[in-house]
């Protein structure tokens, strides 16, 4: 079968791309001419691309055609099998993914997630009344919306407080590979990441083992230790490699969509007050947030049968990539998809993805969330950018490095917390265990 690049002097998998091009443009135009494509070898070896919402909802809620166990980026997709497959739920296809879905969905019950209300609260309210209360431009990727989701990851997961900037710090690093350029005399960017997933993994090993060893400790460690599926416990490298999955979720995904969200309420102030005027709007607005920011770009599979998609015939074995991104600016599925729209009803967005894989996290990320724009919008009137973004070099994540805003408080805005042991937000450079 003849294979044609409709792109071939363009690279998806080149970090750079998304810092330099128009890629709203570049794919609505694969969307509308080429919506399932062979992206021929560059940066990394071929794959096919999936740029519809339709198509992609497809391959989401087929496991048993596109299998995730041989990695679910495009850089780590053209290996062998993942090294965590079958033991961290994301690399993991039915049945064993059944049993740890099972396992790990029954500690984010609707109680479970409501019981994080308060704390979350105080998080987001001490954050948010220190950027006010300084009352000068800052960078809100650096002081709230990396430390706010870190801060619930840790207490989630039940970490000390000391470590989570050196967690989400080596989080980040993971998805470094085949994103950055390399710094000459510098380890590559391959390098750093299999280094930071290697410290990860140690980290939690040993805070597995000593857990184990003395029986104290809460959180998600603890219940992971503990809870079994028909009388069957998971085993200690499913523990630390599905701790370190949560990990990764808790402190980036988050992260990104609360930048990307006030990037677009700065950028479309009505929508700003309408959230002030109608409170009731931003259950809807998070929606919107998560359609509009996309934090994971794309995921890819490996089909293991032959199967024909949007009109073209795939071989079993050959990697797919679905472009969540794409998917969720679909003209034929959202109305004005360039347009950041509170009020969006309905909003099928692919944020969370679909299907067997579909995010274990989201209510809790929508909680989060919710609180977060609930406190901003109440804490300040308005805003505008105090500079540049700078855009996180990733073909993976669609995140902030740096967002400079300034914002105006509003008017008779409630007091900020004391300053307690209780509420005090750590900022450190973290320790290993």
């Amino acid at each position: 079968m003849t294979r044609n690049d409709p792109i071939p002097g363009i690279d998806l998998a080149d970090a750079r791309l998304y810092a330099t091009t128009d890629t709203d443009a570049l794919f609505a135009d694969l969307r509308r001419e080429h919506p399932v494509f062979w992206h021929g070898p560059k940066s990394t070896e071929g794959f096919w691309s999936v740029t519809r919402h339709t198509d992609a909802v497809r391959v989401y809620r087929d496991p048993a055609a596109f299998s995730a166990e041989h990695g679910m980026t495009i850089d780590t997709v053209h290996g062998g099998p993942d090294p965590a497959a079958g033991r961290m739920l994301e690399v993991t296809d039915p049945p064993r993914h059944t049993r740890l879905r099972k396992v790990i969905g029954s500690l984010f019950t609707a109680g479970a997630v409501a019981a994080l209300e308060p704390e979350i609260g105080r998080v987001v309210r001490r954050l948010l009344t220190e950027v006010r209360d300084a009352d000068e431009p800052f960078d809100f990727v650096a002081r709230v919306s990396s430390r706010m989701p870190a801060r619930i990851a840790g207490v989630l997961l039940g970490l000390p407080d000391e470590d989570m900037d050196w967690i989400a710090e080596k989080t980040s690093q993971v998805f470094l590979s085949g994103s950055v350029p390399q710094v000459p005399g510098g380890p590559s960017p391959r390098a750093v990441a299999e280094q930071a997933n290697a410290d990860l993994l140690g980290y939690f090993a040993k805070l597995i083992q000593r857990r184990q060893q003395s029986g104290q400790g809460g959180g998600l460690i603890r219940q992971l230790l503990s809870e079994s599926v028909n009388g069957e416990s998971l085993t200690l490298p499913e523990v630390m490699v599905n701790s370190l999955n949560l990990a990764i979720a808790g402190t980036q995904t988050t992260r990104n969509t609360m930048a990307g969200a006030l990037s677009a309420l700065l950028r479309f102030p009505a929508s700003y007050q309408a959230l002030r005027d109608e409170p009731e709007l931003i259950p809807s607005a998070v929606e919107e947030a998560v359609r509009w920011a996309t934090p994971v770009r794309h995921v890819a599979r490996t089909t293991i049968q032959d199967v024909e998609i949007g009109g073209r015939r795939i071989r079993a074995g050959e990697p797919v990539v679905v472009w969540a991104y794409s998917a969720n600016r679909d003209e034929e599925v959202f109305r004005m998809p360039h347009v950041f729209d509170v009020r969006r009803h309905p909003n099928p967005h692919l944020g969370f993805a679909r299907g067997t894989h579909s995010c274990l996290g989201a209510a809790l990320a929508r909680l989060q969330l919710r609180v977060a724009i609930r406190t901003l919008t109440e804490l300040f009137a308005d805003g505008e950018p105090a500079g540049p973004p700078v855009r996180t070099l990733s073909n993976f994540l669609a995140a902030y490095q740096e967002l400079p805003v300034r914002l105006r408080a509003a008017e008779g805005s409630p007091p900020g917390c004391p300053a307690t042991a209780e509420n005090t937000v750590p900022s450190t450079t973290g320790a290993q265990p």
